[in-house]
């Protein structure tokens, strides 16, 4: 199986400085409810299925991110945010509260195609590093492959650090 380039960022949830993250009034995040799953799942299929950047690894990775949305709304250590526009769920992001994990921010801020570059994505990182910070973890951690906007333009907010070198996992689960 061919190996993945990825790129790992963590954040200090202890000096975390998130500024001023706002969303329009008709948008809001909050944490999603069991009844939601189906949703959240189609949501966060959609965001990497339809982005022409993911679309080469989707089968080989969807089988890890379908498991991490179970293990969110099944697991007292992982948690599911949802970004709203009125009662339609646009964006999730899949989240692990447990410091033993590798990584925190399990599906990273998923946004459906339409709703993209508009702060969106920024808005539901904001949300989920406060919610991690709030959970007691002093460090998140999230992946993305090289070369994507979530590397670029993203994850280096709010003092996100690429740290170490590029990683290259041969995700066993993916």
């Amino acid at each position: 199986m061919k190996l993945l380039s990825w790129l790992r960022f963590e954040w200090d949830l202890r000096n975390l400085d998130l500024g001023p993250v706002e969303l329009a009034r008709q948008y809001s995040i909050r944490r999603a409810i069991r009844e939601e799953e189906g949703i959240v799942r189609r949501t966060i299929q959609s965001a990497f299925s339809l982005d022409a950047d993911w679309s080469d690894v989707m089968k080989r990775i969807w089988h890890g991110i379908d498991e991490d949305i179970s293990r969110a709304f099944d697991s007292r250590d992982a948690r599911c945010l949802v970004l709203t526009h009125g009662s339609r769920i646009i964006g999730a992001s899949t989240l692990s509260t447990s410091p033993a994990d590798l990584v925190h921010l399990l599906s990273g801020p998923c946004i459906l195609i339409e709703y993209r570059n508009r702060g969106h994505g920024t808005a539901l990182l904001a949300e989920s590093l406060r919610y991690l910070g709030a959970s007691g973890l002093e460090t998140a951690v999230g992946l993305t492959r090289k070369n994507m906007p979530a590397g670029k333009f993203v994850y280096p907010k709010f003092g996100g650090r690429f740290s170490s070198a590029s990683l290259e996992l041969e995700m066993a689960h993916f």
